[in-house]
């Protein structure tokens, strides 16, 4: 194979090249006439001119007026690399880091990528810091893989600038730093890296949601499927533009579509909800026809028993059986949150203290937000979730219908804002941080069916 020969001892006869001999080899192959530029290079990269010898690597590698010969491009990127030619360096690196025409070699690879880096080449900077942070240097060392990384950053190298900021943001190789993790990543995002812009939206949910958008929008537009999800996520709940449960679900589709097999369950649990909301929305509609009903007949008709519409009081309490015809007040229980700035009424109980009444979550601030921890059927398994969990006392749960079927809804806290939510989780055990949501009271409210 000729990549294992002695390049040098080849050439030890041979001294320099002149300018004519130059310009003919690269004027030749800028021109496009390869059969001559290969003449003309092929003696002058016998004579040790790292450029030509990088320049018949190429015609060989690609085949131009010539066969191509992959073995030959080899062997001339290792003639140029061995003069200092950065480019023919960085390419047989990638031979040995893939094992593309020779064997798979990671010292090699990194011995060349090395080269490559020295020279100011800021592909091969950024491959040389990925094999210390992987550790296929033979090492792994995060500070070492920072500083390589660092060294293309600033040369403009995108993904580069993704992988400092996305360092500086856990700390990784190096202090952590938010305020620089985000100039960073800004500088990749502005460059047009997908994945950048998607950090970058991330990085400026909760500080500014219209800017936010607008970087998932523009790393959707290049069918980032994690910006698709995420854009769909922004306008199902509404954050910082306004809800669109449609446009949403377009959106999760369109994430599924181009890969992103995690938005598969979040685009079923939107058809479900909205669905749900559909049927919400003609109970409700039901409902205003029949007042309108009643509000059309006569005032003999509307005291008569077998015309009357059962309803719910207002509070969504149903009366106890053995309660008279008097009306309900039903005593009622304000506990207000530590970081909270809003009251949470419940109905108390004796046996139970974490059930909220029936209707609780209608008469919430619809703005505000609440972290939903569990969801589910059994409520003998919501109790022992708050117990084998040490959940705070300030946990409660309230009953919901699917499907004419009791769920049970189990919240903590009532907050102006998403900041002050997300705060809140520190309050929650680490064991139960695993399904939490962070939710608007309005969306439970939309999905709510009174028992």
């Amino acid at each position: 194979m000729y990549i294992g020969l002695g390049s040098a001892l080849i050439f030890s006869s041979i001294t320099s090249a002149s300018d004519d001999q130059r310009d003919d080899c690269y004027n030749l192959f800028s021109a496009g006439s390869y059969s001559s530029a290969k003449q003309q290079c092929q003696e002058l990269a016998e004579l040790g001119d790292a450029k030509a010898a990088f320049l018949l690597a190429n015609i060989y590698y690609q085949g131009l007026e010539t066969s191509q010969d992959d073995q030959r491009g080899l062997f001339w990127d290792q003639i140029a690399a061995e003069k200092g030619h950065p480019e023919s360096a960085y390419r047989l690196g990638l031979a040995y880091q893939l094992g593309q025409g020779v064997s798979q070699n990671n010292s090699k690879a990194r011995h060349w990528y090395q080269q490559a880096a020295l020279a100011q080449h800021p592909r091969a900077q950024k491959l040389l810091a990925n094999m210390f942070e992987t550790g296929a240097a033979g090492e792994q060392n995060p500070a070492r893989a920072y500083q390589w990384y660092m060294r293309a950053a600033q040369q403009g190298l995108a993904d580069a600038q993704l992988k400092v900021g996305s360092m500086l943001l856990d700390g990784r190789g190096v202090e952590a730093n938010r305020a620089s993790a985000q100039h960073w990543i800004r500088k990749a995002a502005t460059a047009g890296n997908a994945n950048a812009q998607v950090a970058l939206g991330v990085m400026l949910t909760e500080t500014d949601p219209p800017e936010s958008l607008s970087w998932y929008e523009r790393s959707a537009e290049q069918g980032n499927g994690v910006a698709l999800q995420n854009l769909a996520l922004v306008y199902y709940v509404g954050q910082g533009v306004e809800a669109d449960h449609v446009r949403a679900v377009e959106l999760a589709q369109q994430a599924v579509e181009v890969g992103n097999e995690e938005a598969a369950s979040l685009l079923s649990l939107m058809r479900l909800e909205t669905e749900q909301q559909k049927v919400l929305e003609l109970q409700a509609e039901k409902q205003k026809l029949s007042q309108q009903i009643i509000a059309s007949m006569p005032e003999k008709a509307q005291a008569e028993p077998s015309l009357q519409l059962v309803s719910l009081p207002d509070t969504g309490l149903i009366p106890d059986s053995a309660a008279d015809d008097s009306e309900v007040k039903p005593a009622v229980t304000s506990v207000i949150d530590p970081k909270s700035q809003t009251a949470e009424t419940f109905m108390p109980d004796v046996k139970n203290p974490y059930r909220l009444e029936d209707g609780w979550v209608i008469h919430q601030p619809s703005s505000n937000f609440t972290l939903q921890l569990l969801y589910g059927t059994d409520e003998s398994g919501m109790l022992k979730y708050i117990k084998q969990h040490q959940l705070p006392e300030s946990v409660r749960y309230f009953r919901t219908l699917r499907s004419s079927e009791i769920y049970y809804v189990l919240v903590y806290g009532n907050f102006t804002t998403m900041a002050a939510a997300n705060a809140a989780l520190m309050d929650i055990p680490e064991s139960a941080r695993q399904s939490h949501w962070i939710r608007k009271y309005r969306r439970l409210q939309e999905l709510y069916l009174a028992p």
